[in-house]
Formats: structure tokens, sequence, C-alpha cells
């Protein structure tokens, strides 16, 4: 099972990958916030920031493990705490692929949020994006907006 691990600021998290099942592991504290794994505390947002700038400030104080999907959706969106928020995003859209086929509640948003970065944020995640390139093909009935998204991902990967 190919691996990658990164480290950052000492604190260790791995992604797992493999062809025939999406795993997705990760190994830092959750009770932790992105302000502490990045050991960078921001001071507070200035007085006439925006409502979006004043929530993601406020996020990033927040344990990582309690931030929900449209939290996380902000984050990645602003590109913030990417080494952390990716792999949760990731486990999120994993456990609601199913959900999706089936029918169910899917979060949007979230899927939009990764698929959407810079094709350049992929060469520092290059685990995650595998994972998301084997996750795409599971997703039908998306928005044909979200559905052109999820195909320039795949195409700035080098895939059909």
């Amino acid at each position: 099972m190919p691996r990658d691990a990164i480290s950052s600021n000492g604190h260790q998290f791995a992604h797992a990958f493999r062809r025939d099942a999406l795993v997705t592991r990760v190994t830092f504290d959750r009770n932790l916030s992105i302000e502490t794994l990045e050991s960078d505390r921001w001071p507070d947002p200035p007085g006439e920031s925006t409502a979006m700038v004043r929530n993601v400030y406020e996020l990033r104080r927040q344990p990582i493990g309690a931030l929900s999907p449209w939290d996380l959706a902000r984050l990645i969106g602003q590109g913030v705490g990417l080494p952390w928020a990716l792999p949760l995003a990731l486990e999120i859209l994993e456990e609601t692929a199913p959900r999706l086929a089936e029918g169910g509640f899917y979060d949007d948003d979230l899927l939009s949020a990764v698929v959407r970065r810079d094709p350049a944020t992929w060469s520092d995640f290059p685990g995650i994006a595998r994972q998301v390139e084997e996750l795409l093909p599971e997703l039908t009935g998306l928005s044909p907006d979200l559905q052109r998204a999820a195909e320039r991902f795949l195409s700035s990967r080098g895939r059909p």
C-alpha cells in the first residue's frame, strides 16, 4: 500500500491509499486547532474584515475534529490549514459517497472546495489527490457545475 507521510512542525500524519478501497488514516490530534497544529497564532482579524475573514480566523482556533463539512469547505476554499483539513474532508467524502450512490444526502460544498483547489495544491498532497481521483467516478448525480469542476480536476491530473 503506497503511503504519503508528511511532518509539519513535529505533527505526523499519514494517508494510506489502496486501489481496491479508499482508506484515509489521519494520525494527528483532532482535539487541536489548526492554530496549534501550525504553531502559528494569528492576531484577531482587523475590525473592517469581512464575515468570511472573521469566520476563517475563528475556525483556525477550534479543534479541527469538531469542524463541520461546511467549516472544512470554507477553510479549504480559502487555502487555510490544508495539511489537516484536506485529509478530514476526504474522510467525510469517502463516508458519504456510498450514501450518494443510494440517493442519500451529499454535501456538494465540501467536494466542490476540494476539486476546485488550484492544481498546484496537489503536488503537496499527492496521496489525497489519488484518493479523490478514485472517489470521483463513484459519485453520480452531481450538479452540472460540480461535474465540470470534477472533470477539470481529473483533467489537471492527466486523467480522462
